[in-house]
């Protein structure tokens, strides 16, 4: 901006330092801005927008878990938290809202059953996604979790070579990818 003004104040140390100043002052804006555009979506949100919104929920953070469970964290309570009546489209947005969110949510005997259909085994986040559901259920209705396992008849494709590279989780509980795609 300073090449835009006459020579002679080109030259002015006192003008130098003024638009030093403000440039300074706009790039900290513009730094400002760009964090605060991250905390527009739960899977962008940083340290301090995830601290935020656990502070505002009442959520108190697992010591282990990473930034990305604690924004699913956020986000499956957030959702829990702006709906007014208990639905099982809720359950299933809130169930969703997780890492390889696939759910089938249905209502059978009086108790609410969730299965998970991408994830093999029980998922990491598991503590996490029961405390939400347990906040946003009626106390009277019981849940449970389907897990996703393979069976014998999945290994038929593969060579026991194949089968030895993997450890015994891995086999039962993994994603193969080739099978499943």
């Amino acid at each position: 901006m300073v090449q835009h003004n006459n020579k002679l104040y080109q030259k002015d140390d006192f003008v130098r330092a003024l638009y030093n100043a403000a440039g300074l002052t706009v790039e900290g804006v513009l730094e400002r801005l760009d964090e605060a555009e991250k905390q527009e979506f739960f899977d962008t949100m940083t340290e301090t927008g995830v601290q935020l919104i656990e502070g505002y929920l009442g959520i108190i953070p697992p010591k282990d878990a990473d930034i990305a469970e604690r924004r699913q964290n956020v986000q499956s309570n957030w959702l829990a938290a702006k709906g007014k009546k208990f639905t099982i489209e809720m359950i299933q947005g809130v169930a969703e809202s997780w890492d390889n969110g696939a759910v089938d949510v249905q209502f059978i005997g009086g108790k609410i059953i969730i299965s998970f259909t991408q994830i093999f085994g029980v998922p990491k986040y598991i503590e996490s996604i029961t405390a939400t559901i347990e906040k946003i259920k009626p106390a009277h209705i019981g849940f449970e979790f389907v897990y996703r396992t393979h069976s014998w008849r999945d290994l038929l494709p593969y060579t026991w070579e194949w089968v030895q590279e993997k450890t015994w989780g891995e086999v039962e509980e993994g994603n193969w990818g080739e099978v499943y795609k």
